[in-house]
């Protein structure tokens, strides 16, 4: 399995992020530098992008809590609401990971080995109060299941297997697909502030500021590069050194971001406020039935 960049762009995904015995190679869809490893998923898939986790070790406090307004979850216009879309995405993908295991137990055969549910973090919208203070390692997502018996299977095990993956992508897209199709509309519109003259602007003090930190990283490819080293040497002081100064040095131009992002926003929730609002009776009525269905609770990070 190929190691995946603690940041890297990619598109909207409708599966599960499980990728076992080349079942499902390739499905996963997060973001941050680009690398070229996913694609969009359907035509109303749209420019996504999202901080893959490093290695999954480190643990936060999470809550269970929704927010008041559930269009937070689907919809983030700012860093601390995108813990709330990474809870439900990461809900998703913790419900098809456990549905995947509930089926293969059934079969009497091995879960095959996939990257553990954990929450993924958007790069788009850094959420830099909590970079800065947890760094850039992937957290696992509270509930999930110790894959360290995960092995592959040969012949009808495999063909269980396979049976089982595609079973947990039914659950995942279940949920999903009540809210992709508004999210992808929305993080389109959120994407046309890469370009923005402010942003740009912005974004080039960004290189100078690093290098005000003793960092030798001229763009946002280039410092993720770097951090992804940190992260596979296990340079953890290392890593949250160079999470500080990104938190630093990123924060002028999500401030441009965030301004240009609030009327942005309200117009886009102004114009689809026929689909938000069937989202508030969907949405929880779903979370709720793949919690009592599955045994397991939607959690999200928090500071």
């Amino acid at each position: 399995m190929p190691r995946r960049n603690p940041l890297s762009r990619a598109a909207a995904r409708t599966a599960p992020l499980l990728v076992a015995a080349g079942v499902l190679a390739g499905l996963t869809a997060c973001s941050g530098p680009s690398d070229g490893r996913s694609g969009a998923s359907g035509p109303s898939a749209a420019p996504v992008r999202q901080t893959l986790p490093g290695p999954p070790a480190a643990t936060v406090p999470v809550t269970s809590a929704m927010p008041v307004d559930v269009a937070d979850m689907v919809l983030p216009a700012t860093g601390a609401q995108t813990r709330w879309t990474q809870g439900l995405d990461a809900f998703g993908r913790l419900a098809a990971d456990t549905a995947v295991r509930r089926c293969l137990a059934e079969r009497e055969t091995p879960a095959p080995p996939h990257e553990p549910p954990a929450f993924v973090r958007f790069s788009d919208i850094p959420d830099l109060p909590f970079i800065a203070r947890n760094g850039f390692n992937g957290v696992i997502v509270p509930g999930a299941a110790d894959g360290s018996k995960d092995r592959p299977a040969e012949g009808a095990g495999q063909q269980v297997q396979e049976s089982c993956m595609r079973t947990g992508m039914g659950v995942d897209q279940s949920l999903r697909s009540l809210y992709l199709k508004v999210q992808g509309e929305w993080f389109q519109e959120e994407s046309s502030l890469r370009t923005a003259p402010g942003v740009v602007a912005a974004l080039g003090g960004f290189g100078p500021c690093l290098a005000g930190h003793k960092v030798e990283a001229r763009d946002e490819n280039a410092f993720f590069a770097l951090v992804d080293k940190r992260l596979q040497a296990g340079d953890s002081a290392g890593e949250h050194a160079l999470a500080g100064a990104y938190a630093e040095c990123m924060k002028p131009v999500d401030d441009v971001r965030t301004a240009l992002r609030k009327p942005l926003a309200e117009r886009f929730r102004a114009t689809h406020r026929a689909e938000i609002t069937a989202l508030g009776t969907t949405l929880p009525a779903r979370i709720h039935e793949l919690e009592r269905r599955y045994g397991i609770r939607i959690s999200f990070p928090a500071l």
